[in-house]
């Protein structure tokens, strides 16, 4: 049973902030609006017992990497605790003259920050994990390893990606539930990419 309670106001403040900063994006390689995918991994940190803080942040969590949307908004609007979450989830996609920085440095350093980073920006980072993984192994199972192709980068660094990731977050969190889901979330998604559909 989750201790916390959450304040409606506050949780649909973020959400139509989110709405606004993610309007007219979709999910990768799908007419699926990106929204569902910070409400999902919301959802998971809620279900996880977490406080209300990571719950607000889990629906702002691809703000400033995917959108307009400054820290400085962030901060503004929802407080420096919220917004400092966020930045440790977020990835530098372009460099300072704007061109797109390579995925594998990206890769390396979200592994080496969820390795130092507090314990809410590692279990966010795990809920984030978790949808995407669950994602995948949905689309596996209606359309094989095809699913692929939508990715900057292919099956074998995807899968080695989320291997890495969810052993770095296993170590940090312990025995922390979220991280065991995540563990085995992830062998699930490798025995479906061997076999190329569920």
């Amino acid at each position: 049973m989750n201790p916390h309670r959450y304040d409606p106001r506050r949780y649909q403040e973020a959400l139509e902030f989110a709405l606004r900063a993610h309007e007219g994006q979709f999910r990768k390689g799908s007419d699926v609006p990106y929204i569902t995918h910070p409400v999902a991994v919301s959802a998971i940190l809620a279900q996880y017992g977490y406080g209300e803080d990571l719950v607000v942040a889990a629906l702002l969590h691809d703000v400033l990497e995917d959108t307009v949307a400054t820290a400085v908004e962030l901060e503004k609007k929802f407080g420096d605790d919220i917004a400092s979450v966020v930045r440790g989830v977020t990835e530098e996609k372009t460099d300072a003259r704007g061109f797109p920085r390579p995925w594998e440095i990206r890769k390396e350093e979200a592994l080496w920050h969820v390795g130092l980073a507090e314990e809410q920006v590692v279990a966010l980072k795990a809920a984030d994990a978790l949808h995407n993984v669950y994602c995948l192994v949905r689309d596996m199972r209606m359309t094989g390893n095809s699913i692929w192709a939508r990715f900057k980068r292919g099956k074998e660094q995807q899968l080695a990606y989320y291997r890495r990731l969810s052993s770095v977050i296993r170590k940090r969190l312990k025995n922390n539930l979220l991280a065991l889901e995540l563990c085995e979330a992830v062998n699930i998604l490798e025995k479906s990419a061997l076999e190329g559909r569920v």
